[in-house]
């Protein structure tokens, strides 16, 4: 009885010899469109803009009407016409 070891049915066989690999070609189709990105602001955030764009509190300017106010110097006829033509421009620019 001879023994040729483990897994020795056939025999010994040469290496395999190294084979070119061709590239794969892609099967026609459309080309792909490029993705986008989207960009979706809610009204929160609209707001949130409108805010950053109020210029800075003049807290000197404040002061100065509150005690206009008190003193009773602040409300004079020019400036109630005033407030009531701009009043009155802001509601023509929104309709």
């Amino acid at each position: 009885m001879e023994v040729h070891g483990p897994g020795s049915v056939g025999g010994a066989s040469p290496p395999l010899q190294p084979t070119a690999i061709r590239p794969q070609t892609a099967p026609a189709t459309e080309p792909l469109s490029q993705p986008r990105d989207e960009v979706e602001i809610s009204e929160m955030g609209k707001l949130l803009d409108d805010l950053s764009r109020i210029p800075d509190i003049r807290h000197e300017r404040i002061v100065e009407v509150r005690r206009a106010i008190e003193a009773g110097t602040y409300e004079t006829p020019e400036k109630l016409e005033i407030a009531v033509q701009r009043l009155l421009d802001s509601l023509r620019e929104s309709s």
